[in-house]
């Protein structure tokens, strides 16, 4: 694992790597000129934060306005800046803004939108790391659903026997603790999902998300610290956000599963 950033905060040593798969094969490119039915038709205006420096563990309001339609869900997102290498690692923090009404499809709530939205969200972000009672990693969660209080991370799952590693998702309730573990066989093409049982001294290795600025800017595949099953299950814990520098903002979701995103930088002082 080629290492490329290292945190040290709270006696922890939080690592970053590029994620190198084996396979350099890479999904076939979308014709820009076809629509998808569902894409997004709208615009996320100015990120307003009430104050951009903060000490970690008080409380701030995001504030935008949404305007169009084909809106599925809509995330506020904090994403830890680096500015040394002009690139964001996350997310640090991704909830739904929950809609003023919502309507059932199938069986699922989802949030019913007006052509306009104002958002005003109050938030106190922290820091949720992995940890497997040794050693700790980023714990960049992404929320299960609309309606669910869980969270879920994918990752890198390296059984201790020798044979090559492969992916793998572990879910968590609110309280942090592992409620469901799959892992991701790849045949072919496809990846078949399986129940999974970590057995001793197997590693996980969570997946962190990496966005280049603009100009060129795109999400690579990271790594965080390799964590290693000591007998009991990995979980997530909460501390407060490491002093730095933070983009906060929200992410808008289409239709058609297409994500757009905006933010404004955020301190949190020391």
């Amino acid at each position: 694992m080629e290492i490329f950033q290292t945190f040290e905060y709270n006696g922890k040593v939080l690592q970053l790597a590029i994620y190198k798969p084996e396979s350099d094969t890479q999904p076939a490119a979308k014709n820009p000129d076809i629509k998808a039915p569902g894409a997004g038709q709208f615009e996320i205006g100015t990120i307003n934060l009430s104050t951009e420096k903060l000490a970690a563990g008080e409380e701030f309001t995001l504030s935008a306005q949404v305007n169009g339609k084909k809106i599925a869900y809509i995330y506020t997102e904090i994403l830890l800046n680096d500015k040394d290498l002009n690139q964001s690692y996350g997310p640090v923090a991704r909830e739904y803004i929950q809609a003023d009404r919502n309507k059932e499809s199938s069986g699922v709530s989802r949030p019913d939108w007006d052509d306009t939205i104002n958002i005003a969200a109050k938030l106190t972000p922290s820091l949720r790391l992995l940890t497997d009672g040794v050693n700790s990693a980023f714990g960049f969660l992404l929320p299960t659903g609309y309606d669910k209080s869980a969270y879920q991370i994918d990752g890198l799952y390296t059984p201790v026997d020798g044979t090559a590693p492969y992916r793998a998702r572990i879910t968590f309730d609110g309280a942090g603790e592992t409620t469901d573990v799959i892992a991701y066989k790849e045949h072919g093409s496809r990846a078949t999902p399986h129940a999974l049982t970590f057995k001793e001294g197997d590693q996980f290795t969570p997946f962190v998300q990496i966005l280049t600025s603009p100009p060129d800017e795109k999400v690579i595949k990271g790594l965080s610290t390799p964590l290693t099953f000591h007998g009991q299950p990995l979980r997530w814990v909460e501390e407060p956000l490491m002093p730095g520098d933070y983009l906060v903002g929200l992410l808008v979701q289409d239709l058609d599963g297409g994500l757009s995103r905006k933010y404004a930088p955020l301190n949190i002082s020391k």
